[in-house]
């Protein structure tokens, strides 16, 4: 490990902020951002794709509603995922982040409650 990796780390674990340990956190940041826009947009994908299927396939509009869920689930992660990456930015930049994990929650929680729900309709009409 060089010197510069290790002087780096000393900042950021000092809570320091220096200028390569700053843009590392606005690097990390973004990509954070990323992965919340393929999270999103997989979503919504994921839920045309079952409501399109499900019309295709069945009249029954349960799939419909299961697919407008996901997708309306991907918009929320791509609301929220975007806002989380402006409030990490604000807080790099002062010095003062601190970090919030209700957003993942709330993706976590509205896609397991999906996915439960999908599954006992499945168990009890699906064949």
């Amino acid at each position: 490990m060089s010197a510069e990796d290790t002087a780096g780390r000393s900042n950021g674990a000092t809570g320091q902020s220096g200028p390569q340990t700053e843009v590392r956190e606005h690097l990390a940041n973004e990509r954070t951002l990323l992965a919340w826009v393929r999270t999103g947009v997989s979503l919504i994908s994921f839920g045309l794709v079952i409501e399109r299927l499900g019309t295709e396939v069945s009249s029954s509009a349960t799939s419909g509603m299961f697919g407008v869920a996901l997708a309306l689930l991907g918009c929320l992660a791509l609301i929220m995922g975007t806002a989380h990456f402006l409030r990490s930015r604000r807080g790099i930049e002062s010095g003062q982040f601190v970090s919030a994990a209700l957003a993942y929650m709330i993706v976590v929680a509205g896609s397991l409650a999906l996915a439960g729900t999908f599954i006992v309709y499945v168990l009890l009409y699906g064949g």
